[in-house]
């Protein structure tokens, strides 16, 4: 599963990132990540079924930088990127109302 999260940080700066399951999931990455960078607020939270990216170890990824981390899926140092990744504008994302309660509970705790 992929999280998707549009946040709002204390200085009112809107980002998106995401978030999955790794070796953690996705609900501990996102509370690691609130303790280190301290967003205010979650705009908009969403999951797709597809999964997380399963090479290296991302914790969580800007959505602006999501593609890039597909297209080296799979790809060891100084080897080229993958000549077939999954596309992250065909991933179905959707309302998930209980991530939202999750995500908003952590924010809440955090804040």
């Amino acid at each position: 599963m992929i999280v998707k999260i549009k946040l709002k940080s204390k200085d009112s700066e809107i980002f998106t990132m995401m978030f999955g399951n790794s070796y953690k999931n996705w609900e501990s990455q996102f509370r690691e990540y609130c303790y280190a960078f301290r967003p205010v607020e979650t705009l908009l939270i969403e999951t797709s079924k597809d999964d997380w990216i399963k090479w290296g170890g991302l914790k969580w990824c800007n959505e602006e930088e999501f593609q890039d981390e597909l297209n080296r899926e799979d790809c060891q140092d100084g080897e080229p990127n993958n000549e077939n990744p999954r596309i992250y504008a065909h991933m179905y994302f959707t309302h998930n109302e209980m991530v939202n309660n999750i995500a908003n509970k952590i924010i809440r705790l955090i804040n």
